[in-house]
């Protein structure tokens, strides 16, 4: 009678203890996600393929970008802010894409970069050729405090380079800063295109 419990209850622990690593056990998604080096704004982050340092963030009502010639793109506007972050990017150790460049806020939505050509995540770079430019971002007006930048390489193959380097920076946005930011938005901001250093 005494095995028997034993037996029952060894068998409960274990049927237990599978339980809980399963539900340990992260999905698909969260297992092979892009491996992050954190930084703040100002610092350079290296990863294997990539340097990032995130120099400056503006906010606008609407932008439109300067070419290379000297000639003004149409006028982007959107329903909440464009958020523009200026940053120094460079390619280590083969040609690099940030296609994954995405802005986190503080409840996790991810917002994509925007469609706007012309800008750092759109630009193919070269190992050992930094580039400098703006990387743009529709977000509600309400979401800008404590948003951090993500910054992942593109793969070969069309998509985010699985268990690959990325980038999370602090953008610094504290509440009272971001509002502050907000309320002070201009109405229009025109930005310079991408230029290699």
């Amino acid at each position: 009678m005494k095995r028997a419990i034993v037996s029952v209850l060894t068998g409960v622990v274990l049927l237990a203890g599978i339980l809980g690593v399963r539900r340990a056990d992260p999905d698909g998604d969260r297992k092979y996600e892009p491996i992050a080096t954190s930084g703040v704004m100002g610092q350079q982050v290296n990863t294997t393929t990539f340097q990032l340092r995130v120099d400056r963030v503006e906010l606008a009502g609407s932008v439109r970008i300067l070419d290379s010639y000297g000639l003004l793109g149409t006028t982007k506007t959107t329903a909440g802010i464009w958020v523009v972050v200026w940053a120094t990017v460079a390619a280590t150790t083969e040609e690099f894409q940030m296609q994954g460049a995405r802005l986190r806020t503080t409840d996790g939505v991810e917002y994509l970069t925007s469609t706007v050509q012309g800008t750092l995540d759109k630009t193919a770079l070269q190992p050992g050729i930094p580039a400098y430019g703006p990387i743009l971002f529709e977000i509600p007006r309400d979401k800008l405090a404590g948003a951090v930048l993500r910054v992942t390489r593109h793969g070969t193959k069309g998509g985010l380079d699985h268990l690959g380097p990325a980038v999370d920076v602090d953008l610094g946005l504290s509440g009272s800063y971001a509002k502050s930011l907000v309320q002070r938005t201009p109405a229009l901001l025109t930005v310079d295109q991408v230029r290699e250093l």
